[in-house]
């Protein structure tokens, strides 16, 4: 019987991989210059500089004051929808392809809609977010509420449960584990699609630093930028990846246990 992984050995391996980026990072900066490639010490004190002088502290708070609530419309919305169509299993049958196929599509071909239905300013980013986001934990959700024993169903039903009653001591406990991939999911897209709205068309947010550090060419800045963005999309994985491993059902040690035996 093999054993899985412990989670000093996890840690160990990450902090190894984050310690390699960083070597190869350094002997990049080396061999191609700082003005190509600045260190991480020139990056950190720009960052630094960014955070006295406001400048880097402003663009990061526009940007998550419009991931925020762009995510928690998708949550929100992405959630019912998957429950209700994995419920309603005909017009689960009948949908399901057609979200694919818009899923499918980039969505930065789509953003100048955005512009035209929301015109410039946080309407529009928040809802280019929102259309990020919203899909997998549709998705996710939808494929965990169709795969309910329909026992459970007939007994909400059996006892006159109503749809809200049903929803949440049947469902939504059911599909906890799904809802908790979706979610993280959904917060990574929704942060990319903002980010991207900054970028093609905004006067204010860390998408919109990151166009104007890199249009003219200041590698530090763009840097700095790139950094501050993997804190947070790292920084906010790690959160829900956590939540994942605390709400399922069996923990991925035991899994690979199971399947070892």
């Amino acid at each position: 019987m093999s054993h899985a992984p412990s989670t000093v050995t996890i840690v160990t391996a990450r902090v190894a991989f984050v310690a390699l980026l960083l070597a190869l990072w350094i002997i990049g900066s080396s061999a191609y210059g700082s003005a190509v490639l600045p260190s991480p010490l020139e990056v950190v004190a720009t960052i630094l500089q960014g955070f006295r002088e406001g400048w880097l502290i402003h663009a990061t708070l526009v940007t998550l004051s419009e991931v925020l609530p762009a995510f928690a419309i998708a949550a929100i919305v992405g959630a019912g929808l998957g429950i209700a169509l994995g419920l309603a299993r005909f017009w689960g049958d009948v949908l399901e392809p057609m979200v694919l196929g818009v899923y499918s599509i980039p969505k930065i071909t789509l953003y100048p809609i955005f512009l035209v239905l929301f015109k410039l300013g946080l309407a529009s980013k928040v809802a280019f977010g929102f259309f990020h986001g919203v899909f997998p934990i549709e998705i996710l959700t939808q494929g965990a509420t169709s795969t309910i024993s329909p026992t459970y169903l007939k007994v909400a039903r059996t006892l006159n449960l109503t749809p809200w009653q049903t929803a949440a001591h049947v469902v939504i406990p059911a599909i906890v584990p799904a809802m908790a991939v979706g979610l993280r999911l959904a917060f990574s897209l929704t942060f990319i699609g903002v980010i991207l709205a900054e970028m093609s068309a905004s006067r204010a947010g860390l998408g919109f630093l990151l166009n104007a550090a890199d249009s003219t060419f200041d590698s530090r800045r763009t840097l700095a930028v790139i950094v501050i963005l993997a804190i947070i999309g790292i920084g906010t994985n790690l959160v829900f990846y956590a939540l994942e491993r605390r709400v399922s059902p069996a923990r991925p040690e035991a899994r690979q246990a199971t399947l070892a035996m």
